[in-house]
């Protein structure tokens, strides 16, 4: 308003200089918050304490949550927890094992007495009355390592007190020692598997690895021998190096595994090491007459009587595992099938008895062909997944993969489709085609995108990153100007703003070009459209194609604070660039253009700040909960981009060629970006290209329609288990079984 108040000759300078403080005060704002937002609330080292003890009593309860819901889904206290032995494997526990931990200026440590021999009834004790903490359970397939694992877990949960380590059960198939240190991955895991809430830290994983250094973790390992052979050697080594002095752990493995991995290398240092013990027939019968219905237990006293008189035999030796036991308890003792079934000739070996039973499985999860799908149908998806979704290199069952398991050109069609339809309005038909041909050959090659830009920059950014944290610097104002603390890799953000400034350099030059002959107006349009087209198209080639869900959650209060915050500083910042507009063209147009892009940005900005925005709540992630917020995610940003593109690209031309020709371009370049964008589109999203493999997949009868349906219903029915975000096979004895059956 102060222009106003000047002379008339001197207003347009006025406002010139008015509109660049003002866009000028704007971008300040968003620097001054990024700055100051994330000491908000103070950062004393006994604040910091606070909070991160505060994020390890969530954690507790959640994870407690999270497999006391397992726990009941796989019956393991019904009727009772069927009890398992143990007793001490000599040769692979270290020496040192009953040594306290040795303390500055003790000459020497007295070894207690801590006999190895239990069951699953006082695990917890056990454990508990080890002094160092480190614990080994060894046993063959099947044998009950992963339910004691998870009952360990339970009962030290019940009797956690804030400020104890919280035990966190985790597979160890998901690492590869060669490629990631043990710290850096069990950050990865916990960030993955549970939502770590703290307004203090945006980057669950720099939380995750606040809790792994300030020891509120203890760390449950499960399935050493799932790793490739090779690396379970260095895998130890990995995992003695973490321990240090004070850190507890449990570990998993199949004996001859970790024997052979220990003969090649290190045992765990102070750890005891435990074998499982085969069951016995007595106790078999027990746990199968109570997991039984009455009118039903009469059907198991041929296979009772064969076990007792013949203790070798097949069926008794078969039912010495816990898995086995279960299984048989599922076909025979739920369903009102005949036990005697495995008395048979046919059945003359243990083998050949588990193989039944393991064939069995699905029928007797789907006994009931009339209401839901057909026990044939469920094994062919069963097999597809095995076949295609699982194995050793990749054990889990993530929605995320499933494009893996359609062709990468029908996955990656919608978005080269889309795309080309941007390049070819502004290049012509043959550059749309060569675009389209080098996104269908490119963008499911995963080798290729080790030469983006992203990919360049990456091993670079992690040294000099690792070089920071070694040092215990933080950055200094680094930190706040480039986003040390944001959750996206600095490479990535590096490649991608280096490939929206090539696109606006082109169109710049496009813009001045065109100036020089067709005008003001004509020049912003060609310039916009030019340089949307270039910035598209670079963008397959300096940013990767991400592979996982967004780490994005709604927090509704705080986040719509800063969603409206950021909206405010985006339309300061449109009023600067629109007074500035008016002081140079005389119409005031130019302040309404402003405002609206800066609108438009000030939306696209306070989007990603509050699906970004840190929650203080902790849970445990679920596949459906994981493919939901990557929905929502995908559809915001998509939907943001279309409008903030349409918009801008409408209002230039509109001014240069008049309405009715500027909806083409404004719906071509909204619509292209939505849908191909590589960094916001829809169908570049991890979840669009889920959908169109999933739509592919079960056209050709592959997979359900309802695929995430399918995953909970076969978890209800016990044929797949939960481990965080992903599902697994109920056993690898059981995937094993399905790929055999196919072959």
């Amino acid at each position: 308003m102060l222009i106003f108040f000047v002379r008339q000759d001197q207003a347009a300078g006025w406002g010139a200089v008015l509109g660049v403080l003002t866009a000028a005060a704007g971008l300040l704002l968003s620097q001054l918050e990024r700055f100051f937002g994330p000491r908000a609330g103070g950062s004393s080292p006994k604040s910091e304490a606070d909070a991160l003890l505060k994020v390890a009593d969530q954690l507790a309860v959640a994870v407690r949550e999270q497999w006391e819901a397992e726990a009941a889904l796989r019956r393991l206290n019904d009727p009772w927890p069927l009890n398992v032995s143990w007793t001490k494997e000599e040769e692979l526990t270290d020496p040192i094992y009953a040594l306290p931990a040795a303390r500055a200026g003790d000459a020497r440590a007295a070894r207690a007495d801590v006999p190895l021999d239990g069951d699953l009834a006082q695990v917890a004790d056990f454990f508990e009355s080890l002094p160092g903490g480190r614990l080994v359970i060894l046993g063959p397939l099947g044998s009950g390592k992963s339910v004691l694992a998870l009952t360990l877990l339970l009962e030290l949960l019940e009797r956690r007190v804030p400020g104890r380590p919280v035990p966190v059960l985790i597979p160890l198939n998901r690492w590869n020692p060669a490629e990631i240190p043990l710290e850096e991955w069990l950050a990865d895991q916990l960030a993955t598997n549970y939502q770590l809430g703290s307004p203090r830290h945006r980057d669950a994983r720099e939380l995750a690895r606040r809790l792994l250094h300030d020891n509120l973790v203890l760390p449950i390992l499960d399935g050493l021998d799932e790793l490739a052979e090779p690396t379970r050697p260095q895998a130890i080594t990995d995992v003695n190096g973490w321990l240090g002095r004070d850190r507890q752990i449990v570990l998993t493995s199949r004996t001859n595994e970790y024997r052979a991995a220990v003969l090649a290398g290190d045992a765990v240092t102070r750890g005891a090491a435990v074998v499982l013990q085969p069951l016995g027939c007595a106790r078999v019968e027990e746990y199968l007459r109570g997991a039984t219905a009455r009118p039903r237990v009469r059907r198991w006293d041929p296979v009772f009587a064969e076990m007792r008189d013949n203790p070798d035999g097949p069926v008794a030796t078969a039912l010495r595992t816990p898995l086995m036991v279960t299984l048989a308890r599922a076909i025979y003792g739920d369903r009102p099938g005949d036990a005697a079934i495995l008395l048979q000739p046919r059945l003359a070996t243990a083998g050949l008895v588990e193989e039944h039973l393991l064939g069995e499985l699905i029928r007797a999860a789907y006994p009931d062909e009339r209401r839901g799908p057909q026990a044939g149908d469920v094994q062919v998806w069963l097999t597809f997944l095995a076949r295609n979704l699982s194995g050793r290199d990749r054990p889990d069952i993530a929605w995320w993969h499933l494009e893996t398991a359609a062709p990468a050109a029908v996955v990656h069609a919608p978005a080269a489709v889309a795309g080309a339809c941007v390049v070819g309005f502004v290049f012509g038909p043959v550059a749309a085609v060569v675009f389209a041909v080098a996104v269908l050959l490119l963008a499911g090659d995963r080798r290729t995108e080790r030469w983006s830009l992203e990919g360049i920059l990456k091993g670079p950014m992690n040294a000099w990153l690792r070089g920071l944290r070694e040092s215990g610097t933080r950055g200094g104002l680094l930190t706040p100007l480039i986003g040390l603390n944001e959750k996206t890799p600095l490479e990535r953000r590096l490649a991608l703003g280096a490939g929206r400034v090539l696109g606006m350099v082109t169109g710049l030059i496009q813009g001045f070009v065109v100036y020089q002959t067709g005008g003001l107006y004509r020049a912003v349009a060609e310039g916009v459209g030019l340089g949307l087209a270039v910035g598209l198209a670079d963008g397959y080639l300096t940013i990767s194609t991400r592979s996982e869900p967004s780490e994005v959650r709604f927090a509704s209060r705080r986040g719509a604070v800063a969603f409206v915050r950021h909206v405010a500083i985006g339309c300061v910042t449109g009023v600067g660039v629109g007074v500035t507009a008016w002081a140079i063209s005389a119409s005031w147009f130019g302040v309404l253009v402003g405002i609206l892009v800066g609108l438009a940005f000030g939306v696209i900005d306070g989007l990603n700040i509050w699906l970004d925005v840190s929650t203080d709540v902790t849970l445990a992630l679920s596949p459906r909960s994981t493919r939901r917020a990557e929905r929502l995610a995908a559809l915001a940003r998509s939907l943001t981009l279309f409008t903030t593109i349409s918009v801008t690209t409408g209002i230039a031309y509109t001014f240069a060629y008049g309405v009715r020709a500027a909806v083409l371009p404004a719906t071509v370049f909204g619509l292209g970006y939505a849908l191909a964008d590589h960094l916001m589109g829809l169908t570049t999203s991890v979840w669009g290209r889920y959908a169109v493999a999933k739509a592919w997949l079960a056209l050709r009868g592959r997979l359900p329609w309802r695929f995430m349906d399918f995953l909970d219903d076969t978890h209800r029915r016990g044929l797949l288990r939960r481990v965080g975000a992903v599902y697994q096979f109920r056993h690898v004895r059981f995937q094993e079984y399905l790929l055999t059956w196919h072959n």
